[in-house]
């Protein structure tokens, strides 16, 4: 009797648990998000919270990206038009499953003019799609503001493109009124690359006025997680990894990444060709336990 007492004690927790979706998280985003400093800072801290060490957490940006599903004349050089979210996203909410997704769109989706009606619309209604989406695949949203456009010379933002980013974030500021969760990351940003210039005057954001170099990417997740872990019910305090363990994280967001966007599949030239999906996770799960043993 005992005996049988003590076994389905040991099962209570899984009953308990049974109905809980397994964690996996998704972000998604244009070249900033691709390049993944952001995330992998971001995906440090979510790995420090309680029961997500071993989440399965894979960034599915991809460079050039739009939710507005707009593309300027001769984008690269003609080659190819910007690729368009809602092309894959049917798709990569199928297969990858998300409970949770951080999406970080608007950079591209002015395509580098000035602010107009149309474009506003068009990114607008793409983020509304967006988000419908992935409701309706139980997955929680959270939504990141886009970061800067030429902050470290504003001689090189003729057209005002900064201004632009602006309403498209606080437009998403506003849709909290609507139930969504949205990091506004751009007031901070801008407080921490001042603290930065103060501290060394030659200090560089993004060298190409839109691409963060490491320390701004760095930037960019402290921010976003100053509004994400509040939201999330996660604890804020935990420090971002740093050196190697870091840098073995990023190897395994790397091998994931690219995995998945074959396995998902897109339109966009020139996206380094991942492993296949089963041998991508076998290979990421040995960097995962490096990095937990670190």
């Amino acid at each position: 009797m005992l005996r049988r007492t003590l076994a389905f004690l040991a099962l209570v927790p899984a009953l308990l648990f049974a109905d809980k979706p397994e964690p996996r998280v998704l972000f998604l985003g244009d070249s900033i998000t691709f390049g993944g400093g952001w995330v992998v800072n971001m995906e440090s801290a979510i790995r420090a919270q309680k029961g997500m060490a071993r989440a399965t957490i894979v960034n599915l940006g991809l460079s050039s990206e739009t939710a507005s599903g707009l593309s300027e004349p001769g984008h690269a050089g003609g080659a190819f038009p910007r690729p368009d979210v809602h092309e894959r996203l049917e798709r990569a909410v199928r297969l990858f499953r998300p409970t949770l997704a951080f999406v970080c769109y608007g950079m591209n989706d002015g395509i580098y003019m000035p602010l107009d009606r149309v474009r506003f619309d068009a990114y607008r209604n793409g983020m509304i799609r967006l988000n419908q989406a992935l409701v309706a695949a139980r997955c929680r949203v959270v939504f990141i503001t886009p970061s800067l456009f030429s902050v470290d010379d504003r001689a090189k933002d003729p057209l005002g493109y900064d201004a632009v980013l602006d309403a498209y974030a606080a437009w998403l500021v506003e849709r909290r009124a609507d139930g969504w969760t949205v990091a506004d990351i751009r007031p901070r940003l801008r407080e921490q690359v001042a603290g930065a210039r103060a501290l060394d005057p030659k200090f560089v954001y993004a060298r190409d006025r839109i691409h963060p170099g490491e320390q701004g990417h760095r930037f960019m997740a402290k921010a976003a997680w100053e509004t994400v872990a509040p939201a999330l019910k996660w604890n804020p305090h935990v420090p971002f990894a740093e050196g190697e363990k870091l840098a073995v994280l990023r190897q395994e967001m790397t091998v994931l990444r690219d995995a998945w966007l074959r396995h998902v599949g897109h339109r966009r030239p020139g996206v380094p060709a991942g492993l296949p999906l089963e041998q991508a996770e076998e290979r990421a799960r040995g960097l995962l336990e490096d990095y937990l043993a670190k």
